[in-house]
């Protein structure tokens, strides 16, 4: 078997490559569960495949930097990590939108899974540029705030 597919990153050891990814997709797997669990609209999949892709394009961004980014290119390339995390989340968040409808004059629902399917695309972007603590951090307080503060709301039927 040709190892070179498997040794083929340049900045990143291959088993965390796989940690990465696979951190990415339990941590949105188990955010998609909890607005699935409430019959929502967008739940494991959608969370798990929107954390795994940013994960995956953060550890390219990161790559690619390293192989390119350090003037080892031509001029006409120029690799910002700014612009890749920017057009991701703006992205990510035209994904959320469609998740919020507004169902009459004064009422608006699906912002929860709007604006926690875009947390499950940071998430995946935290991971993939390498920063476990934050993820898990930001999740630990994503889940306090999604379920502690669903508790104390007077209109708790919008999550």
């Amino acid at each position: 078997m040709d190892m070179t597919l498997l040794n083929s990153f340049s900045e990143i050891p291959l088993w965390e490559v796989l940690l990465r990814v696979l951190l990415a997709g339990f941590l949105a797997f188990l955010m998609g569960y909890e607005r699935q669990s409430k019959g929502k609209p967008m739940g494991c999949r959608s969370y798990t495949i929107v954390s795994v892709t940013t994960c995956l394009l953060a550890i390219m961004a990161l790559e690619l930097f390293a192989q390119y980014g350090n003037g080892n290119t031509d001029e006409f390339l120029n690799l910002d990590l700014g612009k890749i995390i920017a057009g991701t989340i703006t992205g990510i968040g035209f994904l959320g939108a469609g998740a919020i409808l507004k169902v009459d004059d004064h009422k608006v629902i699906g912002t929860t899974t709007g604006s926690s399917i875009w947390a499950a695309g940071i998430f995946g972007l935290v991971i993939g540029f390498g920063y476990y603590a934050l993820a898990v951090i930001g999740y630990i307080t994503l889940l306090a705030i999604v379920w502690g503060i669903s508790k104390l709301e007077i209109n708790p039927e919008e999550n």
